[in-house]
């Protein structure tokens, strides 16, 4: 491959396959394979795989998305400003701030350094690299368009970490307001409400039912806080150990597509992601079996995955895709009238980036009226709690006051 990412084919002679790696490199060029051929011209074919073992991501220093967008990016720009692939790789490297990330893309130019393809360097990480990267990184490298494909992985990596980053930053709001309630309240029955029992005792007084509950909750969280700490981590753990099985995902995800206001935003989450993964992959002439078996697999919701399956499963049998777009009730008519128009004209991956455009927009509406329906539940049921929490201490205290005249 020359510096401009395009593929080459040639001959030329070295003692062994680095000298032949460093000949090329001094050329402005960069060896996928080679097949060296003996004296009694038998060839064998040679791939230059060896790289460092697999790099195993650290807790301490996790790799973001964004950590691999910016890498991309920064190679994307360098390749094509015709630097050398190995340049570019060196480069990244030695600036690189995260020791996981470090570590790998070292491996990587390593490998590279020793003959290795960029497709299989990469691919020795793919705890960083999914596979969808890597389908479309391969896609560049076999066709000799990789400044175009790495543009490509780029508007990928940038589209999850935008949809991940709009998402974290609506919750900030409803999780501080939550987390207070939830601080306030518990403050209350652990701090609190032992100085009301204390009185209580003192008079002996009978207690209104929802008083002694409160009591009651209180006591055993001061005196068995241990065990509500593990009740609430075997909760925890049990609902992770429900998940795992895909028929109680299957009901979890339907129930997050119909249930009101959550349904609107959960699909437009979902079908931004899938419709741009796909028509990245098509785009850059991934086999549109892979393309599809990989969008079902990053799709995120076991419904819409099934929907995907059934696509795949069309297409194989030699049927289009809009079909089982429109047989589904949990993809809009829309999206498969868009499908089948360009599946006619064979513009199916600029139609699904415009989807896939339209319904990125929509995630930020669909957030602010999810947002604004859930803030007054917020309001009413942390006045409900301390609310019933007030009047239930107060009550008795009126009760007291009736007594001691």
């Amino acid at each position: 491959m020359d510096k401009r990412g395009q593929a080459c084919e040639g001959s030329a002679t070295a003692s062994n396959l680095a000298a032949l790696t460093e000949m090329l490199r001094q050329q402005n060029q960069f060896l996928l394979s080679a097949t060296v051929v003996s004296e009694n011209k038998e060839p064998a074919a040679i791939q230059a795989e060896q790289a460092p073992r697999q790099t195993r991501v650290g807790r301490r220093h996790p790799v973001s998305d964004g950590d691999v967008a910016i890498v991309n990016n920064q190679l994307s720009l360098m390749i094509r400003s015709a630097i050398p692939i190995l340049d570019a790789l060196s480069t990244v490297t030695t600036q690189q701030s995260n020791p996981v990330l470090r570590e790998a893309l070292q491996s990587v130019t390593d490998a590279v350094r020793g003959g290795s393809s960029l497709t299989a360097a990469f691919g020795r990480h793919p705890e960083i690299f999914d596979n969808v990267y890597m389908s479309l990184l391969e896609a560049g490298e076999a066709s000799g368009t990789l400044p175009k494909m790495l543009e490509r992985i780029g508007s990928y990596l940038e589209f999850k970490v935008g949809v991940r980053t709009r998402i974290r930053s609506a919750m900030i709001y409803p999780s501080v307001v939550m987390g207070t309630a939830f601080l306030v309240v518990l403050g209350l029955i652990i701090f609190i409400l032992p100085t009301f029992a204390e009185v209580f005792e003192q008079f002996d007084a009978p207690l209104p039912p929802m008083t002694k509950m409160l009591l009651w909750l209180s006591g055993t969280l001061r005196a068995h806080w241990l065990l509500w700490v593990g009740g609430v981590g075997a909760a925890i753990f049990g609902a992770r150990a429900w998940l795992r099985a895909e028929s109680n995902r299957l009901v979890l995800h339907t129930l997050m597509l119909t249930f009101p206001i959550v349904g609107s935003v959960t699909r437009c989450i979902v079908l931004a992601r899938v419709m741009r993964i796909l028509g990245e992959l098509l785009g850059a002439n991934v086999p549109i079996l892979k393309s599809l078996e990989l969008s079902e697999a990053t799709a995120g919701n076991v419904v819409i995955a099934q929907v995907i399956r059934r696509m795949r499963d069309e297409v194989e049998a030699g049927k289009q895709l809009w079909p089982s777009l429109a047989a589904s009730d949990y993809i809009p008519e829309m999206v498969a009238h868009v499908v089948a128009g360009a599946e006619k004209s064979g513009r199916l991956p600029e139609a699904l980036a415009f989807v896939a455009d339209y319904y990125q927009r929509e995630v930020d509406v669909a957030l602010h009226n999810f947002f604004a329906a859930l803030e007054p539940v917020f309001v009413v049921f942390l006045g409900i709690a301390i609310g019933g929490i007030a009047i239930s201490m107060l009550i008795p205290i009126f009760q007291l006051g009736g007594v001691v005249q």
